[in-house]
């Protein structure tokens, strides 16, 4: 039995199957008088996403689950989503993958468009 996984697993509560290996897509954040936060989108949907950020950043002390705001993303092949969108945060957790030792997986939800950039 390997340590690093969890005793218990949780059950699947997406509705939609997500697009994972990703390349080159990423989401673009930014609260005022603070920098441009980019970040690397792991998996999408039309419906959410789920963004990797490392455990240092600044950033993860800004935000919490529950939180509205909106964000632009930057898909280079033009897929969806693409442009600015509000989302909510709908969880803040530690991959159990070791690749991703050292970083949160930031769920976030799609509530509406707000246009191209």
């Amino acid at each position: 039995m390997k340590k690093d996984l969890p005793e218990k697993i949780a059950k699947e509560k997406r509705f939609e199957h997500r697009r994972a290996k990703l390349r080159n897509h990423r989401i673009e954040i930014k609260f005022i008088g603070n920098p441009i936060y980019q970040f690397r989108v792991m998996d999408v949907t039309t419906m959410g996403a789920g963004v990797l950020i490392k455990d240092d950043s600044a950033f993860l002390n800004m935000i919490k689950k529950g939180q509205i705001f909106d964000v632009n993303f930057i898909s280079p092949q033009g897929s969806s989503p693409s442009g600015v969108y509000s989302v909510k945060i709908k969880h803040i957790t530690t991959p159990y993958k070791q690749e991703h030792k050292g970083h949160r997986l930031v769920g976030m939800s799609i509530l509406n468009t707000l246009g191209q950039t």
